[in-house]
């Protein structure tokens, strides 16, 4: 349903989530970072992909942690040593970057989830499918590959557990040897798949002539005002962070997690910028929930 931040034009949509990619790749100040994750995971909530999210989580929560206590063991700089394991240092500094950086990176994961919600494939070929056909093609097909091979195999593991093969029962070899052939009919059915599309894109003359658009869509004012606020707001970020503030020193020794003076407002730019699709959101949330409760 194409409601909320859905709603909009593809353009400042899209103008969203790259400035929120940019602005936690290059901030690492620990409040900016966690006051991101926050506000993506409550973006996440009112789109209602908390499965995704749950998913995602189920997988990336314990590389995280191992990383956060790989870290500190191939890491030795910083003037608070903690202890020694095997006569190396382990530091205070190093596990606190560890921990910032699987932060920083969850924040891109949760981003990623609300991408994927709000700038569906027909979105992304209406912005890059003129300009860019073939890249952007590739950008969306790379996009639905994970997803799509997850639900094929979900479904071959259904159809096969009737014939007995199941990887979760019998010893280790019977598991394996019903892995291979999972796999090998997953990928026979990829290949087969993808030959098909092929031939159907050949056949419809993808790439000769101007290309068409499935969908089309219009920037109203709304439109407009949301994408000029978004350029004044992250131009502001980008430039309080040339000035250097949303920036955390780590080494040789931890600063001071404090906001003061100008990066008080530096801070409420960052925040304001994340917070708006949050906003427009619980507006329609709340809008939904006056006109249920009215009528």
């Amino acid at each position: 349903m194409n409601s909320g931040f859905r709603s909009f034009h593809p353009f400042p949509c899209f103008f969203f989530y790259a400035g929120c990619f940019t602005l936690g790749m290059i901030v690492n100040h620990p409040v900016y970072v966690v006051t991101l994750l926050l506000l993506s995971a409550l973006l996440i909530l009112l789109e209602r992909e908390l499965a995704a999210l749950a998913s995602t989580l189920k997988f990336y929560l314990p590389i995280g942690m191992l990383y956060v206590l790989l870290n500190p063991l191939f890491a030795h700089r910083g003037r608070h040593i903690l202890f020694y394991f095997w006569d190396q240092p382990v530091t205070l500094e190093s596990i606190v970057y560890g921990l910032l950086s699987m932060i920083s990176l969850l924040v891109i994961l949760v981003l990623f989830i609300s991408f994927n919600a709000v700038m569906t494939p027909s979105r992304f070929l209406y912005l890059f499918g003129s300009v860019f056909p073939k890249i952007g093609l590739l950008v969306v097909m790379s996009m639905r590959f994970v997803p799509l091979l997850r639900r094929r195999l979900a479904d071959i593991s259904a159809v096969q557990k009737t014939k007995g093969i199941d990887i979760g029962h019998g010893n280790l070899r019977k598991r394996m040897k019903d892995g291979m052939k999972l796999l090998q009919i997953l990928l026979t059915i990829s290949l087969e798949d993808a030959l098909q599309t092929a031939d159907a894109m050949k056949a419809k003359g993808y790439g000769s002539g101007a290309r068409s658009r499935y969908e089309e869509f219009a920037m109203r004012s709304r439109d407009w005002g949301l994408s000029a606020v978004l350029a004044a707001l992250l131009a502001g970020c980008i430039t309080f962070r040339i000035l250097g503030y949303g920036t955390y020193r780590v080494f040789p020794s931890l600063g001071t997690v404090t906001l003061q003076g100008w990066e008080m407002l530096s801070y409420g730019c960052f925040v304001l910028f994340a917070a708006v699709p949050v906003i427009i959101e619980a507006r329609e949330v709340w809008l939904w929930r006056s006109w249920k409760s009215g009528s």
